[in-house]
């Protein structure tokens, strides 16, 4: 019965550009657990260490957003994206740990957020536009919190990256999470999906 929470999402397997729809199983493998859990990771260590050099703020979520759409594309099942933030914050919280490397509150919130916020962007999505755009609103909605989160922070005085007052900040930086939020997504859809797929599912 368990196997049945995780029933495949037919449309997100005919769109994917990585694997053919024929090769997924109505059953969820261990194989495609291990893979989103792996790509959560990924998506963690993205966030902790790899920088895009773009000085944007919000440009962040680019590094989170793409990893857990290739894992969708990857395994494409329902909850995908909740075993793959699950991936991703426990590989925070090993790195934090450790002490290679803080993360931020906002990183942690687009970590937690990612996964599922793509799964309910997508619980319906047929391939074409409509997944194009679900997976950008996703991205804007994510940076959104992550944004009131960081926007949180600064108000109580616990940001000290960024010493530029508030009513300075939130202008310039609502502007750009929403466009990174929508980059980010966008990027996720043209890279593992296809726009348009030979047969729809029924």
């Amino acid at each position: 019965m368990i196997q049945n929470w995780f029933a495949m999402r037919n449309s997100l397997a005919a769109a994917s550009r990585i694997i053919s729809r024929e090769r997924f199983r109505e059953r969820i493998t261990a194989a495609e657990i291990a893979l989103l859990l792996l790509c959560g990771a990924a998506a963690a260590l993205a966030s902790g260490f790899l920088r895009l050099g773009l000085h944007i703020p919000g440009n962040a979520i680019i590094r989170v957003v793409v990893p857990m759409a290739l894992g969708l594309s990857l395994a494409p099942r329902r909850f995908a994206g909740c075993i793959m933030s699950s991936g991703a914050l426990g590989t925070a919280a090993v790195v934090t740990a450790a002490g290679l490397g803080p993360y931020d509150p906002g990183a942690f919130a687009s970590l937690c957020l990612t996964g599922p916020i793509m799964d309910f962007a997508l619980a319906r999505a047929q391939s074409g536009w409509l997944l194009y755009l679900r997976l950008a609103f996703a991205g804007i909605i994510i940076n959104l919190l992550a944004l009131a989160m960081r926007a949180g922070t600064k108000l109580m005085g616990f940001d000290v990256a960024d010493a530029r007052p508030f009513v300075i900040w939130w202008p310039q930086a609502l502007f750009t999470y929403i466009l990174c939020g929508a980059v980010a997504g966008l990027i996720g859809a043209v890279c593992c999906f296809r726009l348009r797929t030979a047969n729809h599912p029924r």
